[in-house]
């Protein structure tokens, strides 16, 4: 199978320089943000919390050049989107909404001024999407590979966990699970970056309207807060893999659950790149990870989410069409056991 790129998008720029990439960031990111009594500039941004009722969050997520993302086949705006996104993940995953972020990157020596420019368009239209401001951060230099990292802060009026589910409750899943990781598995093959974000495609045997919302989803996902998250037991992102985050939501919750393979939704276009590129549907979809679906439970019916199984008292169980008990796919990404 051969995939080729239209064109390369990038070409070496004026080198970065510490002081002139502050004064770009503080310049582009200016602007009015609710609360903020002093921004980008000084020793720490100062936030004026009035919210009420309401519960502060804070998470924060890096992403590690060769580990998260790989320049062979990311744009440095996919990268600043993405990392944006998979913040303001975990802030809709506690039932809240995202008000303020912190960035801090680590770019080699050599950079071009180009590179970092496209990243923080990247951060700047992820954050305008999710109505977040940025306030603060730390720019530094690195001996090899890219590090940055982002810090979401926001607010919830009652913030969901991963420890209410109870045994009897129904778990559901926002969204078609695997479509990040058929995509990554695509862009492996292509090796080159594809700046969809300016509207770039690819000369391909497999049809672009199979290919592109698969490559946008691994490389640009848009998460979306789900809806009548108020009414959820117990709630979290899926990162690393249906298989690997409902175990930990059932850890946390001391119970365990009963899955249905059938009822794992997965999109057509998945199915169909899947198939081509000879991978599992189900493997990707139990253990890609990537998609930033929500994992909810819940006591009733949610005709808005995706029913995928039910919580039991103990242990992990995969039902197959026959409706026969088959063992856990036990999967899914972790650091430092790959």
């Amino acid at each position: 199978m051969t995939l080729t790129a239209s064109s390369r998008q990038y070409t070496k720029g004026q080198r970065l320089g510490e002081l002139s990439l502050v004064r770009y960031i503080r310049e582009e990111f200016a602007g009015n943000s609710k609360g903020l009594l002093v921004g980008i500039g000084d020793d720490a941004a100062v936030v004026q919390v009035s919210a009420g009722e309401k519960k502060l969050l804070a998470s924060t997520d890096t992403m590690c050049e060769g580990v998260h993302f790989d320049l062979s086949f990311a744009t440095a705006y996919q990268v600043g989107f993405k990392l944006v996104s998979v913040n303001v993940s975990d802030i809709y995953a506690m039932g809240g909404v995202p008000a303020w972020f912190l960035l801090t990157t680590s770019f080699p020596s050599g950079t071009s001024d180009n590179f970092a420019r496209e990243f923080l368009s990247g951060v700047k239209d992820a954050l305008e999407r999710y109505g977040a401001a940025l306030i603060g951060g730390d720019v530094t230099s690195c001996n090899s590979g890219i590090v940055v990292t982002g810090i979401a802060l926001g607010f919830a009026d009652a913030p969901i966990t991963r420890k209410g589910a109870r045994p009897g409750d129904r778990i559901y899943v926002t969204g078609p699970l695997g479509d990040s990781a058929c995509g990554l598995e695509l862009l492996k093959k292509i090796m080159a970056p594809v700046a969809i974000e300016k509207g770039e495609t690819l000369e391909l045997p497999l049809p672009w309207l199979i290919m592109e919302p698969l490559l946008k989803r691994h490389l640009m996902p848009r998460v979306i807060k789900p809806a009548n998250a108020s009414a959820a037991t117990s709630m979290m992102d899926i990162s690393d893999g249906l298989s690997l985050d409902l175990k930990r939501l059932c850890e946390e919750s001391g119970v365990g659950a009963r899955i249905h393979k059938g009822r794992i939704p997965m999109s057509a276009e998945m199915l169909h790149a899947a198939e081509f590129i000879d991978k599992d549907p189900l493997r990707l979809s139990l253990c890609g990870g990537e998609d930033y679906e929500y994992l909810f439970t819940y006591a009733g019916e949610i005709p808005s989410a995706h029913y995928v199984g039910d919580v039991t008292d103990r242990g992990l169980v995969l039902i197959d069409k026959n409706g026969t008990p088959t063992d856990w796919m036990d999967c899914g990404y972790e650091h430092f056991q790959t």
